[in-house]
């Protein structure tokens, strides 16, 4: 199959210029008025010196299902500080039609030209209300998170694996006929039969400065991975959001779907999201999970790990939350 043609813009964009906007400045801070206006400025700035002529304001509500609103590059400043208006109740975040919009605040570190699309520019929102950061808006949970650990030196790191499938336009059967394997994981022929799709996504997260160091064909038929360098957890989040944008946009432009479902065939293994999660010495940055204990753990990797078993059920109803994850 002839190789699809890289869209001109984003050849124009060196992988220089795109790793730019992958940079952080106090994400984890309480949004502020005050703090939005610089934001804005930064936004339109950023976006004029990247050509970008909309920008897509985007939040994921309690079931990971991405929202977003698009936004002219004309309008993109006074939008960007006063915030994109989304009814709360039209989306999962447990509110009703009676409490009034929610605002989506733009993070001016994460806009992201979409490598498949670059003239929209792509932004991760935190979700305000009545002034307020919204308590239960995924991203602010864990921004809120990251602070209680700066206030004890720490910072979290994670990198994830995302497994998924690459499904008929219909989504009634993996995509690939000749995919029927018993035991198909590291299929080789499998995964090459695919390179058109996984090949313009690692190109495109080359592009981004995310440091794509593998991909291979998965435990079950149609089933995919792609692994990235480890983060800030924060930035990984946000990562993991636009990884999911991007696989089934990518797979689309190829007549496919890609899924993250977590059990889309009864019959076959089903994907996860396995994440791997690190403390670090905010000032030096050192891994404090390591240490001369067992299996080679400080008392504190150790203390972090029964408080996540400890916290385990009530954990599932966010990382698990439908019936399909339990089948």
């Amino acid at each position: 199959r002839k190789r699809p043609q890289t869209p001109i813009m984003l050849r124009r964009l060196t992988a220089r210029s795109l790793q730019g906007f992958a940079r952080r400045a106090n994400s984890n801070a309480v949004w502020s008025e005050a703090r939005q206006t610089a934001a804005a400025a930064e936004i339109a700035a950023k976006g004029a010196a990247a050509n970008v002529e909309f920008f897509q304001f985007s939040f994921v509500d309690l079931f990971g299902v991405q929202r977003s609103k698009l936004v002219p590059a004309s309008r993109v400043g006074e939008m960007a500080e006063g915030g994109a208006g989304f009814g709360g109740f039209a989306a999962w975040l447990d509110q009703d039609p009676s409490m009034g919009d929610l605002l989506a605040m733009p993070d001016p570190s994460t806009l992201t030209p979409l490598p498949w699309n670059p003239r929209v520019g792509w932004l991760s929102c935190d979700l305000v209300w009545q002034g307020a950061e919204l308590d239960q808006g995924p991203r602010n949970v864990l921004r809120k998170t990251l602070r209680s650990l700066e206030a004890r030196g720490l910072a979290m790191k994670t990198g994830v694996e995302c497994e998924f499938f690459l499904v008929d336009a219909d989504g009634s059967a993996p995509a690939d006929a000749a995919d029927v394997q018993v035991k198909p994981c590291y299929d080789a022929h499998a995964l090459l039969r695919r390179f058109d799709v996984i090949s313009e996504m690692m190109e495109a997260m080359e592009a981004l400065g995310w440091g794509p160091y593998q991909a291979d064909h998965e435990d079950a038929n149609g089933q995919f991975e792609i692994n990235w360098d480890f983060d800030d957890a924060l930035k990984t989040a946000d990562r993991v959001v636009f990884f999911k944008y991007m696989a089934r946009s990518v797979a689309e432009k190829h007549g496919l779907r890609a899924t993250f479902m977590p059990k889309p065939f009864q019959n076959l293994t089903g994907s996860g999201c396995h994440a791997h999660v690190s403390l670090h010495d905010a000032g030096t940055g050192k891994n404090v999970c390591s240490g001369d204990g067992a299996l080679g753990l400080s008392d504190a990797a150790r203390h972090f790990v029964a408080g996540v078993l400890g916290d385990a059920p009530a954990l599932a109803a966010l990382t698990n939350p439908t019936v399909n994850s339990y089948k």
